[in-house]
């Protein structure tokens, strides 16, 4: 077996490994267990409300209900990333297992995406079912002509979502104040990314940014292959601008994560107080 074969297995292996120590260290709390399933529900209801108060019939070429019902998928997944793949370096900082984690020949990357996948799976599935009974008691109307793109659409969005985890995870920790960090930036992404309101109607300016970041097209394609019978010829240029992007961020997290360890080796020490 060759040095790539076996360093992918155990790649794997760790990514599955702290995906399953996530799941249960989650669902050991009753309320995470009750807050989740919870959290789009209250937020999906106040949301469509405030567009009822505006007198908004139509959103995005599409209902309040429609549009707001995929925004809040997107929240969930992008939600659990940034609170568990985000915060995977520095949860283990917090724990005091992070020496543990530098020391040993475990791949970083795996670590960050095993607690995002961990995290993913516990949260998203309840999101699901929340959907789709808020889909059911609303009358939303789906239109699917492709079901393949609907799945590569998922699979892009959920590649967004793990390339931003793994870029805050270095990020966060070399920060100092994480929870200030992710509080300050998790309002200003739900603008951008498309999941509250539309892209189309935000300022050129924020148009800008909203275009270089990943969410927003995951969310374009997503409530394309959903509400409107996209194909997946066409959303094509979102998912590969997605795919790109996504990339650039798995890479500038890689050398975040650099930089974490260079900083605990100039410090002399992996605490980082």
């Amino acid at each position: 077996m060759s040095i790539a074969i076996q360093q992918t297995r155990s790649s794997l292996l760790v990514c599955a490994a702290t995906a399953r120590a996530e799941m249960r260290r989650t669902l050991a709390y009753t309320i995470e267990v009750v807050r989740w399933p919870l959290f789009p529900l209250l937020y999906y209801v106040s949301l469509y409300f405030t567009y009822e108060a505006a007198g908004r019939d139509s959103v995005g070429a599409t209902t309040p209900a429609a549009f707001l019902l995929v925004g809040i998928f997107g929240m969930t997944l992008w939600s659990s990333a940034i609170w568990s793949g985000g915060y995977a370096v520095e949860s283990e900082r917090s724990a005091g297992t992070i020496n543990s984690l530098f020391l040993s020949p475990a791949s970083r990357g795996a670590v960050v995406l095993g607690y995002s996948l961990g995290a993913i799976t516990v949260f998203v599935v309840p999101t699901m079912v929340v959907a789709t009974g808020l889909a059911l008691a609303l009358g939303v109307d789906f239109e699917i002509a492709d079901p393949l793109a609907v799945g590569v659409a998922f699979c892009a969005l959920l590649l967004a979502a793990l390339a931003m985890s793994y870029l805050l995870a270095g990020a966060f920790v070399l920060t100092r104040r994480a929870n200030m960090f992710a509080n300050f930036i998790q309002s200003p992404i739900y603008l951008l990314s498309g999941m509250v309101v539309p892209v189309d109607d935000l300022p050129r300016v924020l148009q800008w940014f909203a275009y270089i970041f990943p969410i927003s097209a995951g969310m374009d394609a997503l409530r394309g292959v959903l509400l409107t019978g996209a194909t997946l010829d066409e959303i094509s240029g979102s998912v590969m601008r997605l795919v790109l992007i996504s990339v650039v961020l798995m890479v500038a997290g890689q050398y975040l994560l650099e930089r974490v360890e260079h900083a605990a080796r100039n410090a002399g020490t992996l605490d980082f107080e």
